[in-house]
């Protein structure tokens, strides 16, 4: 039973169904005491660009698109290789007791606070400098993420996922034209909702059926007319079920394979010129996106878009249970269940924890919560579904994700030679593999409820960068509200305003997403992701002893977070210093100064007594 990939899927689902019903509403009602009388600053500050009530559904379906990302996908994808137990009991237990409580809480706190972000919220709860510091540590470590998101969704365009642009970038219009027609003309949202999905799922047919080859676009005419040759060739090994040359990465291959070495030189020097391309198209998107009403864009755009994470985890699951009942491979477990002697790979503890992230805990939902999502929530008790039933789905998420990693792509992968067989196998080897084993294990499982695995693999494909590039935009508006906060933090009330935030916030995203030195602080973003999460768990901890309220639940998960957290920064600190990489000794040294800073500061406050709390209670 215990290398069933079906029934552990579903004992997974069935225990996060069951922590919705009574943890989640013990937390949400005892803990945090949501009021559905009371009202939100979607209604008391509703000026239609940023602070809009909302549907649960739709509001439901903007969240999840927002936080899922590509965290919860690479994440368990490269933990798996520690065994499969310990990555599935973390997802659980740790999105139950720690990442639910910590989304719905900084929810809670940021709605209580008329909407302001869980950095601003410091100032109330902490002290000014205390505010200063938490706004100066996620502008930080949100540039770093979304600099690393842009390099890789264009690292996705042009060599892995050309048959993602179309449908990406089309979900846009589609996107646009639901916002207006629900909020401007009044149209029915369920008809709306199954236009746009209609007009969705032909996109990513056109997508796949015409995938936009960027790359060919900075390639000499010779190249072109090389790759022009190859067009009705079937590559079954470099890209199974798609004619060749599919993306950058498999037409340097196919060129290099038949001895056509210019040609293949060539095509990767045109990589580097639309990855660059893509990359300021990708922080133009991020600008206009920022600025824009929410009800036009943002919003529309991922309730769409959930949709198709809801179709293949429910088919994904569907097809595992399938292959459970007929006995074929895909359902048997080959990962081991522990595994410590991985070569080349750090201890799992703490490793695994800050590797796996957002799959049970991440302090980016923090931002997202009390960012977009608080100001469009309809009613105070919406919290519960949105905030602590969105992270219990991301856990689902990551469960479908592993079971895709420890079955679904083959014992081959886990035996000596395979992509599993070493840490560099899967985590140096880069994006490109990492998400082909998601894809090509994930597609398997389609493939039994009779979707061709060459559409599976495009489906799961399109899955995942239409979540990065959501995550991107959404991540971009909270930049923006973080730019306003510090301008108004240091007195410049005059440049808090969404035009120059948005152009700081594209500004500090593109620092990390060009520069090389940027690129290399990625290496951070999971320990400091897991850091930021337990300094939100330590104000959610303040703000409910200054209520008088348990802080029990929230307090033993900070702790937990803290030690993990630092653990795992400390012990890179010390790689860094010995490699002599001195940029990121300099960024490890300031980020966990800043931390222990603010964790002075909420000491402080504790010690002050539960006086000077002004919120809506």
């Amino acid at each position: 039973m215990l290398e069933n990939a079906a029934v552990i899927a579903i004992g997974a689902f069935a225990t996060l169904i069951l922590a919705y019903r009574f943890y989640g509403r013990f937390i949400a009602m005892r803990i945090y005491r949501l009021d559905a009388d009371l009202p939100t600053p979607a209604h008391t500050m509703e000026d239609g660009v940023d602070y809009i009530p909302t549907r649960v559904p739709v509001l439901f379906g903007h969240h999840f698109a927002s936080i899922a990302g590509l965290g919860p996908i690479l994440g368990p994808a490269i933990a798996v290789i520690w065994g499969w137990v310990p990555a599935v009991l973390w997802v659980i237990f740790g999105s139950i007791f720690i990442g639910a409580v910590h989304d719905l809480g900084a929810l809670t706190v940021s709605l209580r606070y008329r909407g302001h972000s869980i950095g601003d919220v410091c100032r109330n709860l902490m002290g000014p400098r205390a505010r200063l510091l938490a706004l100066l540590i996620i502008f930080f470590l949100m540039s770093l993420a979304m600099g690393a998101f842009v390099n890789a969704i264009s690292a996705l365009f042009v060599s892995f996922n050309p048959d993602a642009i179309i449908p990406s970038f089309g979900l846009m219009l589609v996107a646009m034209a639901m916002g207006i027609s629900v909020y401007k003309f009044k149209f029915p949202l369920g008809p709306a909702t199954v236009a746009g999905l209609a007009v969705f799922a032909g996109l990513i047919v056109w997508g796949v059926r015409q995938p936009v080859t960027t790359h060919e676009w900075f390639t000499t005419a010779e190249t072109r007319a090389a790759l022009e040759d190859a067009r009705d060739t079937v590559l079954t090994e470099l890209a199974p079920g798609f004619e060749a040359p599919y993306g950058a990465a498999a037409a340097a291959a196919h060129l290099s394979a038949i001895g056509n070495t210019t040609a293949a030189e060539d095509v990767e020097r045109a990589v580097s010129a639309a990855k660059y391309s893509w990359i300021g198209v990708l922080l133009l998107y991020g600008f206009i996106a920022s600025v824009l009403p929410v009800w036009l864009l943002l919003q529309p755009r991922d309730y769409i878009n959930s949709f198709q994470l809801y179709f293949a985890l429910g088919t994904m699951l569907v097809g595992l249970t399938i292959a459970a009942l007929a006995g074929s491979p895909e359902s048997h477990i080959d990962a081991a269940m522990f595994r410590n002697d991985v070569p080349g790979a750090p201890s799992w503890c703490p490793f695994l924890f800050v590797t796996i992230a957002c799959g049970a805990v991440s302090g980016f939902h923090a931002l997202v919560s009390s960012g977009t999502t608080v100001r469009q929530l309809n009613r105070s008790t919406d919290a519960l579904p949105i905030g602590y039933g969105a992270m219990l789905t991301e856990g689902a998420l990551a469960i479908l994700v592993i079971m895709a990693c420890a079955a679904g792509l083959g014992a081959v992968h886990w035996q000596p030679g395979g992509m599993y067989a070493t840490w560099g196998g899967i985590k140096g080897a880069g994006l490109a593999t990492q998400l082909s084993a998601v894809v090509h294990g994930g597609a398997n499982f389609l493939a039994n409820v009779g979707i061709p695995t060459s559409y599976g693999k495009a489906l799961l494909a399109v899955t995942i960068v239409a979540f990065a590039m959501t995550t991107l935009d959404s991540a971009t508006r909270l930049l923006r509200f973080n730019v306003e906060e510090i301008c108004r933090s240091v007195k410049l009330d005059v440049l808090a305003n969404r035009y120059f935030a948005s152009l700081v916030a594209v500004s500090g995203i593109a620092l990390f997403g060009l520069a090389p030195a940027g690129k290399s602080l990625w290496t951070l973003f999971g320990s400091t992701n897991q850091l930021l999460a337990s300094l939100t768990l330590l104000t959610i901890s303040v703000f409910l002893y200054k209520l008088n309220r348990p802080i029990v639940y929230t307090i033993v998960p900070m702790v937990l977070m803290l030690i993990v957290s630092v653990w795992a920064m400390t012990l890179q600190l010390v790689g860094f210093w010995t490699k002599q990489n001195w940029l990121l000794v300099v960024v490890s040294v300031i980020v966990l100064a800043m931390s222990f800073w603010l964790i002075v500061e909420a000491l402080l406050s504790f010690a002050r007594g539960r006086e000077g709390l002004d919120c809506d209670v």
